[in-house]
Parts: structure tokens; C-alpha cells; sequence
């Protein structure tokens, strides 16, 4: 045989060992180190025939991706009503030896009522109540600490939106927030400094000040929008809410919670939703609120 063929016996050779020879793919495992025990026909088929991709984060298992937000087109709206007779507000005694504070005799707003109508009740659809995710809007709630008080004294957010929390007095506060009875953080604010911003993801969170006792505000979480505020004639309005039935939550930071099952319809021709929430005034103070009025007078 020839010099020149044994030289391309040896190339073909060579050429077979090369392509013949490769280190099999592990197989993927998910978060948390569990390997995966069934792989679906559709993902075996998109992958055959091509090169092995770059490695990616491992995605969090056990729960699909929550599906878009609906459009809704529904209305709720309602009345929260107070029945019994109100406790009596009255200015806090050590407002009136506070620096800046006392130059404002402000007669304190745990319980507001007017003509028999609530108001600072936060009504939601309950947690998890409306299918889809929504992501936090990029305004950012505002609480202001302004006379000495919290303004406004309740609002809701959703999961994720950044809450500016500002201080327009002339006077130190110190904002003291909890969660329960956890507390969440603890920070000095002198007047006219920089907002705190901070962002919740869930629950009712209390804002208090450790300088003066008497100033509370609560923000609370809910995974979706749709919620509101009953103003000073107890009313309160939530729009944009997909056609279905949900479990609706009254909270008052006095006399706690409240239920109500509504049905919402869309359509030329749907009327809003109605509902009225009633407290009596005896209900007991809600675990995240206890004792808020104790040594105030």
C-alpha cells in the first residue's frame, strides 16, 4: 500500500474516533435538588436535533405561573354603618404639653362617625380572592406625618408598591412600624428629611411614633387593587372588578372585622354591586390594634 493512502486511512481513522466519542448530558434538576421524574413529550421534541443551551437559573417548582390580570368592568360599591353609639374622642392629654404638637388641639380619629356612617374602614376582596397577578403600580403610596398625626390615618397598597413615608412638621417623630406584634423597623425622623420608603408584601402594617403615643396609621397589603377606603360618609366605591363572585373583608382599626359575600356582573346593562357593612360598636379591638385609646385621656 502506498505511503499517500496509509495517510488517509489514518485521517478517516482519526476523523470516527472524534466524532464518535462525547460526555452525555446530566439531566436538569429543579429548585430545591429533587430530580425531575417525567419529562413531557412537547419539551422532548423541542429539544432534539439541537445544541444544549447555555445553563439557566433554575425556576422556583410546584406552582405554575399565575396567568395576566383581567379587564374588569365591574362596580362595587357599599356603605360601612356604625349602629351603637361611638366612643368619645377627645384631644390626647400629652398633646398638650408636646412641642409643635400642642399648638393644635386635634381631637384624636380612631372612631370618626357621621350620621351613623363609618369612616377610615379599608373594604378589599380578600387575599387571593380574584384569579391573576398584578403587578405594583409605580406611584408610590404617601403617608405624611403632619399636626402630629398620620395622614392619612388608613390606606391599602399593593404587594410591592413603595410607600414614601414623609415627616411635614417642625419636630423630630420616630416612625415605630409592626407587623403583629413584630416589629418591622424603628427609625428617628427630624422634620423635613427625606422620605423613608419602604415596600410590604402582606398583612396590616401599624405605624406608630414612640415620641408621641398617640399618633397611628395603618397600611394595608393586598395582593390585588381592588380595594377602598369609606369616607367621611361611610361610602366607598371599588371599579375595574372582573365579572365574578368574591368574599369581601371590612376592616376598621377599632372595631375589626367584617365580611360580606357580593356578586359582581359586567355588561351594558350591569348595575354595581351593593353592600352594607354594620358594626355595633362592641366588637372587641382587632389583635393588630389593641389598646390604641388606653392612657390617651
Amino acid at each position: 500500500m502506498h505511503r499517500r493512502d496509509l495517510a488517509s486511512l489514518s485521517a478517516l481513522s482519526l476523523a470516527a474516533l472524534t466524532l464518535g466519542v462525547g460526555c452525555p448530558d446530566e439531566p436538569s434538576k429543579p429548585a430545591g435538588g429533587a430530580v425531575a421524574t417525567t419529562t413531557s413529550a412537547a419539551s422532548t421534541a423541542a429539544s432534539a436535533g439541537k445544541p444544549s443551551a447555555a445553563p439557566r437559573a433554575p425556576e422556583a417548582t410546584g406552582q405554575a405561573a399565575a396567568p395576566a390580570a383581567p379587564e374588569g368592568k365591574g362596580t362595587i360599591k357599599g356603605v360601612v354603618k356604625l349602629t351603637g353609639k361611638p366612643v368619645e374622642m377627645k384631644v390626647p392629654t400629652a398633646r398638650k404639653d408636646a412641642p409643635v404638637c400642642q399648638d393644635k388641639p386635634i381631637v384624636h380619629n380612631a372612631v370618626v362617625v357621621n350620621d351613623g356612617k363609618l369612616k377610615d374602614t379599608l373594604v378589599r376582596i380578600a387575599v387571593g380572592g380574584v384569579p391573576g397577578s398584578w403587578k405594583a403600580p409605580d406611584a408610590r403610596a404617601v403617608i405624611d406625618q403632619k399636626d402630629c398625626m398620620y395622614e392619612p390615618r388608613i390606606q391599602g397598597v399593593v404587594s410591592g408598591q413603595q410607600v414614601d413615608i414623609k415627616n411635614s412638621d417642625r419636630t423630630l417623630h420616630n416612625v415605630h412600624t409592626y407587623k403583629g406584634s413584630e416589629t418591622l423597623f424603628n427609625q428617628a425622623q427630624p422634620g423635613g428629611a427625606d422620605p423613608l420608603t419602604k415596600t410590604w408584601n402582606d398583612g396590616i402594617i401599624k405605624l406608630t411614633c414612640d415620641i408621641h403615643p398617640w399618633m397611628r396609621g395603618f397600611v394595608v397589603v393586598t395582593d390585588h387593587p381592588f380595594f377602598a377606603v369609606s369616607g367621611d360618609d361611610g361610602s366607598f366605591t371599588i371599579e375595574k372588578v372582573p365579572a365574578g363572585k368574591y368574599r369581601l373583608e371590612a376592616w376598621h382599626s377599632r372595631y375589626g372585622l367584617k365580611t360580606a359575600e357580593v356578586t359582581v356582573t359586567e355588561g351594558a346593562d350591569a348595575k354595581p354591586a351593593q353592600v352594607t357593612f354594620t358594626y355595633a360598636g362592641t366588637e372587641p379591638e382587632p389583635a393588630e390594634n389593641r389598646d390604641e385609646l388606653k392612657g390617651l385621656w
